[in-house]
């Protein structure tokens, strides 16, 4: 067994798509397919079946991805151990983000580090919450920041290294647009719209303003972007909520003083045994620049530790 078919395997596991498996290691289409044929050649046995979903490990599959993982972590154990002995800063990071994120926290903090440390090849990319805790998993990211305390999961290390504080916008000359805060009860029988069910954001309006709560904002119509959402507070359809990073338009934003009156942004990474000196370098960089980086009202005392 060869480590880059291993890996090639493992992506094509995740996607269940030669397609998007190919796009995941940088192999064309037919590369992906030759690796995969050569495994099974090698072990003997078939490790993947067609269904109408895509590419489903078969019963040998799911025995072998198990230990590809671990295999593929254990090499990438042994390449940062040898790298932090030689005192090498040196490598590939790809990191992932919201897109919120990507477009105002993360490139000060990538622009600072990329400084420091030149010879540490660094690549940025935006997706959904669910999207980059897969590619985290699944080591296709070496770090992603997310909107939220991210759920537990045990192959992941979380860290709590921001809060960003929500504000609620408003069309301009709205009978609210000057009020220096909002709190709940300033809203009863507003409209509002939000992103999508499932959505960070979405989730943000949710636990503002529980479904059983009186004088719940109505909700007027849901979006699937964040862009949407702020256009149509332009054009006057109804109010939002937001981190305050996001609230960039032609429109009031208001201070807002509900329970929770800021939103964590959560930094994953995969667990393993001995980050390599770049990951765990950047790591760092992360807790002090994002920290650095908030609202003096914002700040955390300590970033809580890896769970």
């Amino acid at each position: 067994m060869q480590f880059r078919h291993l890996k090639t395997f493992v992506a094509v596991a995740a996607t269940g798509n030669i397609t998007r498996a190919g796009e995941r290691v940088h192999l064309a289409q037919s590369s992906v397919t030759e690796q995969i044929q050569a495994l099974e050649e090698d072990l003997g046995a078939a490790l993947f079946e067609r269904t109408r979903r895509g590419l489903r490990p078969t019963p040998a599959g799911r025995c072998l991805l198990d230990y590809a993982q671990r295999l593929l972590a254990l090499a990438d154990e042994a390449r940062a151990a040898v790298a932090d002995a030689a005192g090498q800063v040196a490598g590939r990071l790809a990191i992932g983000g919201l897109e919120t994120l990507c477009a105002t926290r993360l490139p000060p903090l990538l622009a600072a580090f990329g400084r420091e440390y030149p010879a540490v090849e660094l690549q940025l990319g935006s997706a959904g919450s669910g999207p980059l805790r897969a590619a985290v998993i699944a080591g296709e990211l070496d770090v992603g920041f997310v909107f939220g305390e991210a759920a537990g999961d045990a192959a992941l290390c979380r860290q709590v290294v921001a809060r960003e504080p929500l504000v609620v916008i408003v069309p301009a000359g709205h009978r609210l647009a000057k009020r220096r805060a909002l709190m709940p009860g300033d809203l009863a029988g507003e409209t509002f719209l939000a992103t999508e069910p499932g959505c960070v954001y979405r989730r943000m309006f949710d636990e503002a303003f529980p479904a059983a709560a009186a004088g719940r904002p109505r909700l007027a119509g849901s979006f699937g972007s964040l862009a949407a959402v702020r256009a149509m507070v332009e054009a006057g359809a109804g109010c939002a909520l937001l981190p305050k990073l996001a609230a960039e338009g032609r429109f009031a934003a208001l201070p807002w003083r509900g329970p929770e009156s800021s939103v964590a942004v959560t930094m994953l990474w995969r667990r393993q045994g001995l980050p390599p000196p770049p990951l765990r370098l950047f790591l760092d960089a992360a807790r002090a620049g994002l920290a650095e980086a908030m609202p003096a009202d914002a700040r955390l005392p300590r970033a809580a530790p890896c769970r």
